[in-house]
């Protein structure tokens, strides 16, 4: 079973590390009998939450809450230097450091994967699986242990492939380990390969500044039922067409592009195993008053709601069929509230997410603090602060700390009525 993120300790919170599991005790009495899941059973006896929700103020820093996963999928995925990763605190110099850790389920087992780095070199990189060390760096000095040295992969052997390939040659180390040997030495123990394989392939990121356009979603979840593209689409449509909009069909039209020639229009997609551009038009089917079909340009004619749903879906689909995570930064954007609920609630249904998917989303719908949606250990509120950067607190923390708060209590009024934190003070 894939599980998920447990926690994330993120450079701009320098207190608690950010909890995706619950905390909220008992469960409730016959949950095994509910079709919203109050929460995911993990291995080892955990319990994960399927949804987690960040409400805050404008600029409060809920954007970078999910940029930081971003960031690390960037350092382990694509082996970025520090440089191109680092973000300083411009308002508090005194955080020259960033630290992602993040724990995780694959194959039934647990992993934590912890990286620091400052703007100019990683300082510290550790892995565990079942809080056992793998492997730890500090300076470019490591330590392994011997269940993933074998004779082939000796300390020496990994010393090596750390100084040579992860170091600038002046001991400073400016590439992830976990990076050069999840991409370039499949011979290593299984162990980091797993670690290395949950960590690019099972999250997904989704922001309403950076678009996925629909033939990348349909890439995406195709890649979940073995390469077939035009499955994908054809559930991508259905699942658009369940949630009121009226496509009836929606299809590609693709033309192979000359070396040096750009799309007229639409969208250009590279094959990356030819080398080949295709030129991509998207046509989606309505009916007319008449009842005959009427075709749209999918970009043109649309809306842009239609466009980011559709685009959206594939990634949900995905996560649901393979126990991914999605993170989605302003869910709401562009979408009615009935259907943002909808969305949250295939995560949170037994029928739709048997496989333990996680949604983690940012979002100012404050429709969605409905107390039927989402629980306690569900809603995470954030505030910023010059001394201390964002701060993020969950309301079953609240709860555990002795304020009044209860899964049967309107979050939504509390909310809006300022007795919870994490919303703006306008004074105009």
């Amino acid at each position: 079973m894939l599980s998920s993120i447990l926690h994330s300790k993120l450079p701009l919170d320098p207190g608690t590390p950010l909890g995706l599991h619950l905390r909220e005790g008992k469960a409730p009495n016959g949950y095994l009998d509910q079709e919203v899941m109050p929460f995911l059973d993990a291995p080892q006896k955990k319990r994960l939450v399927p949804c987690t929700a960040f409400f805050g103020a404008n600029a409060s820093g809920k954007t970078n809450i999910l940029l930081a996963f971003q960031a690390l999928n960037r350092l382990v995925l694509e082996g970025k230097p520090p440089a191109e990763i680092y973000e300083p605190n411009l308002i508090n110099p005194k955080f020259a450091t960033s630290t992602f850790t993040i724990e995780f389920f694959a194959d039934e087992e647990s992993y934590e994967y912890s990286i620091t780095l400052n703007a100019n070199e990683i300082l510290e990189e550790s892995l565990r699986k079942n809080a056992k060390l793998l492997f730890q760096i500090q300076s470019l000095k490591a330590e392994f242990s011997r269940q993933i040295l074998s004779a082939t992969y000796s300390q020496e052997k990994l010393s090596d492939i750390l100084r040579v390939e992860c170091s600038d040659g002046e001991g400073r180390q400016t590439k992830p380990f976990l990076h050069r040997i999840g991409l370039g030495y499949s011979g290593l123990h299984s162990d980091t390969k797993t670690a290395f394989a949950y960590l690019v392939n099972q999250i997904r990121f989704f922001t309403n500044t950076i678009s996925f356009p629909l033939p990348f979603s349909v890439k995406v979840l195709a890649s979940a039922l073995g390469g077939d593209e035009k499955a994908a689409l054809a559930e991508i449509t259905d699942v658009v067409r369940r949630l009121d909009i009226d496509i009836s069909s929606i299809d590609f039209v693709q033309r192979e592009l000359a070396p040096h020639e750009d799309a007229p229009h639409g969208i250009t997609m590279l094959d990356h195993g030819t080398g080949t551009k295709h030129a991509v038009q998207i046509i989606s089917t309505h009916q007319d008053v008449a009842g005959n079909p009427s075709l749209f340009d999918f970009l043109k004619h649309e809306s842009a709601g239609t466009q980011r749903l559709a685009g959206l879906v594939g990634l949900i689909l995905f996560a649901l069929k393979t126990g991914s995570v999605l993170l989605v930064d302003e869910l709401e954007c562009s979408l009615h509230p009935l259907l943002m609920r909808e969305i949250v609630m295939l995560f949170k249904k037994r029928s739709h997410n048997p496989k333990g998917a996680q949604l983690v989303f940012t979002t100012h719908n404050t429709d969605i603090l409905d107390d039927s949606i989402l629980r306690l250990s569900e809603i995470a509120l954030v505030r910023k602060t010059a001394a201390n950067g964002t701060l993020v607190r969950r309301l079953v923390d609240a709860k555990r700390e002795g304020e009044d708060i209860r899964n049967v209590t309107n979050f939504r009024k509390q909310y809006l009525c300022r007795i919870l934190p994490g919303v703006p003070h306008p004074a105009i």
